[in-house]
């Protein structure tokens, strides 16, 4: 395996509010006191060449997914459809991370975000007969390892809390793991699991709820069925989401910025657990539709659990419906004693457990424990390296 490791530890002399823990050689984690933009300006300056080398693995991974697809096309597209500028207008935040990262890189920010964004290359490639959502097995793919997410969380609604999740994902997320440990100019606390500094995919929020990201595989289907373009002029970034989520300090924080707005580039579920309030899931629907629940336990896999589709069937998604019902059939027998190793087994069990296929697989398997005074992500990424803990604390 290639080593990933940033030049953090030459520069940081000169950064007094920076700091670089190289967990593994897979995961970096970044501690960084300051803005947005200085945070985006930082990452990218300091892990320039291993983002790039990251971008340029997911483009050789689009043209594998469908012949003629890339990153530069995708670009374009960004470019035509004014994507950056929509997204400085929605979440500011979110546009100043990139904006600092593309100026450190010397990089358009739609070029970056085509990458961000990734949800929308694999519904760009399933639309036009590739690799998607719809079609997650091919040639060097393990067919019985699940390449989507799963995710579950308990609480007591007390003081104490826990979840699991796994972020199953394209085979070139297996390096190149950056963990943003963000304090921002208010002293509020984010952290933030992403590739090379790009896709974020679950963490810790600023109100110290842990996170947990699921992509809704059977909304964007349902979006190309009817025959709707993916990127659209009137639509939301989808970055929007997948950054914002760690700004709220509670789960109604996370439901008034998927409410916000009826219409998005792709869809993403997010389950918000919290040690003091009762566990809340949340989709963004085609259509314009935008549901939640509240339970002190909850699941969630690859499809709405709130609005049933006919396509979506026993091999929809890597076999969403059967790990739905997985996940569900643990989290119900579950309780405030339930083990770190009994949330790993499941997670580590058919028919959620992943295999690290050459396309698609899990990146990383994650354990959180949540209380009132911290939260902690106990990351796996295989079974060759060790778990890593990073707190918001």
């Amino acid at each position: 395996m290639k080593k990933f490791l940033l030049s953090l530890a030459v520069a940081l002399p000169l950064v007094a509010n920076a700091e670089l823990i190289q967990h593994t050689d897979q995961i970096a984690e970044v501690r960084f006191t300051g803005s947005s933009y200085e945070l985006g300006y930082h990452v990218g300056t300091e892990g320039k060449e291993q983002i790039l080398d990251a971008i340029d693995r997911f483009n050789d991974t689009l043209g594998i997914m469908l012949p003629g697809l890339n990153v530069i096309s995708l670009a374009k597209s960004f470019d035509g459809n004014q994507v950056f500028l929509h997204l400085s207008k929605t979440s500011p935040d979110a546009a100043a991370y990139i904006s600092g990262m593309a100026d450190a890189l010397n990089q358009s920010p739609n070029l970056l975000l085509a990458v961000a964004m990734s949800d929308e290359a694999i519904l760009e490639s399933q639309r036009n007969g590739g690799l998607g959502f719809l079609q997650t097995e091919a040639t060097g793919h393990n067919p019985a390892a699940p390449s989507k997410c799963t995710t579950f969380g308990y609480s007591n609604e007390a003081g104490h809390a826990w979840a699991g999740a796994n972020f199953d994902y394209m085979g070139i997320n297996y390096e190149g793991l950056i963990v943003l440990n963000h304090t921002d100019l208010n002293g509020d606390t984010r952290v933030i699991q992403t590739w090379a500094g790009l896709i974020p995919y679950g963490g810790i929020s600023k109100g110290g709820q842990a996170i947990l990201m699921n992509t809704m595989a059977d909304e964007g289907t349902a979006r190309e069925q009817a025959g709707q373009d993916i990127i659209q002029v009137d639509a939301v970034p989808s970055f929007y989401l997948s950054w914002e989520a760690y700004n709220a300090s509670n789960a109604a924080d996370l439901i008034s910025s998927f409410q916000a707005h009826d219409k998005y580039t792709a869809f993403f579920s997010y389950t918000v657990v919290d040690s003091k309030a009762k566990v809340m899931n949340i989709e963004n629907n085609f259509g314009g539709a935008i549901n939640y629940r509240y339970a002190s336990k909850l699941a969630h896999a690859n499809h709405s659990v709130f609005i049933e589709k006919p396509f979506v069937n026993s091999d929809f998604a890597a076999h969403s419906l059967a790990r739905q019902d997985s996940a569900e059939r643990f989290i119900k027998s579950a309780n405030a004693s339930t083990s770190q190793a009994a949330v790993r087994q499941q997670l580590e069990s058919k028919p959620l457990w992943k295999g690290r296929g050459k396309l698609m697989g899990t990146v990383t398997s994650t354990y959180f424990t949540i209380s009132p005074s911290e939260t902690v992500m106990h990351i796996k990424t295989d079974n060759n390296h060790p778990v890593v803990s990073i707190s918001n604390r």
